[in-house]
């Protein structure tokens, strides 16, 4: 399969990232967002604004998906509006999304009846200490494939390449956002256990910087802990690159898949709830290493000086 134009649905904190390395790869980019400021600052990297996400599939060869959750991939594809509603379709759907397994092989069943391939590739990092927004605007991002055949995989490698360190092919669709649900909720228990970690130092006085330095090289060293030393200790916690409402959105479909699958996860049912938590007490838009200083509340423990607060 020869992808000639390509266009792109979705542009927040990590699909914007992508614009300028496709326009750059394809020469042409139709783009299109709810939002019309994202849609504006794809412009300026030369992206051709479509007015709906059934525009950009009728103009392209092409759809590069980049959106928040399962539901936002299912209206964007077969809403009135919607990829799969136009005259003509793309050849190919690539959605970067973390989804769910249920909703990627529907996805996809829709897209074979219109004659179209649908690839699901959600997006991680590879880099210690480097966000996933960072990692993508650097063209270093990781992507877990599911691909119904070698072909459509190989069709979606060549459109990922400028954009990708690591491109897995993992299996058929479905596979693919299994295991990205996997690596997210590795990922987001150790932050939970680091945040436990340096409260519990913090406790007994040892300041947090010190004690993440001393985790580092020690047994607890990790590409979570150098991310959120960056984002806490030497960056600004209060812009988000990554919320707490998504990480949420994680951890929950973590925990369904595991009910489908009949695995036990102890330590993911807990975890649903402390997110649950703290998107009852208005903190879902925070980033999500506000779990740290959160936890930190909780103990009643000055995370940066060490010992009690007052």
């Amino acid at each position: 399969m020869t992808i000639a134009t390509i266009g792109q649905v979705g542009l927040g904190t990590l699909g914007k990232e992508f614009v300028p390395r496709l326009k750059a790869q394809f020469g042409a980019l139709a783009v299109h967002d709810r939002d019309p400021a994202r849609v504006a600052e794809a412009r300026q990297h030369g992206a051709a604004p479509a007015a709906s996400a059934r525009e950009v599939g009728e103009r392209v060869d092409c759809v590069l998906l980049s959106l928040p959750d399962p539901d936002a991939v299912r209206a964007v594809l077969t809403g009135a509006d919607g990829v799969f509603a136009g005259a003509r379709v793309p050849r190919l759907v690539i959605d970067t999304t973390t989804s769910d397994p249920e909703t990627a092989r529907a996805m996809a069943a829709l897209a074979s009846a219109r004659g179209a391939v649908f690839v699901e590739a959600p997006v991680s990092t590879p880099i210690h200490g480097v966000s996933g927004v960072e990692a993508a605007r650097m063209g270093q991002a990781t992507f877990i494939v599911g691909a119904p055949d070698e072909a459509a995989f190989q069709a979606a490698h060549a459109v990922l390449r400028p954009l990708a360190k690591h491109v897995f092919h993992v299996g058929p669709v479905g596979q693919g956002s299994a295991m990205k649900l996997v690596t997210n909720y590795v990922a987001g228990a150790t932050r939970v256990a680091l945040a436990e970690g340096l409260a519990l130092a913090a406790a007994m006085g040892v300041p947090g910087a010190r004690a993440l330095d001393i985790c580092r090289h020690a047994a607890a060293g990790s590409q979570t802990l150098e991310e959120f030393d960056r984002k806490y200790f030497k960056g600004d916690i209060e812009e988000t690159s990554f919320s707490i409402d998504l990480r949420y959105k994680d951890f929950r479909l973590a925990s369904e898949l595991a009910r489908q699958m009949g695995v036990p996860m102890f330590l993911n049912g807990v975890i649903v709830e402390l997110y649950q938590m703290m998107r009852a007490q208005g903190l879902g838009g925070k980033d999500v290493n506000i779990i740290g200083p959160y936890m930190a509340s909780l103990a009643g423990v000055d995370l940066e000086a060490g010992g009690r607060r007052a």
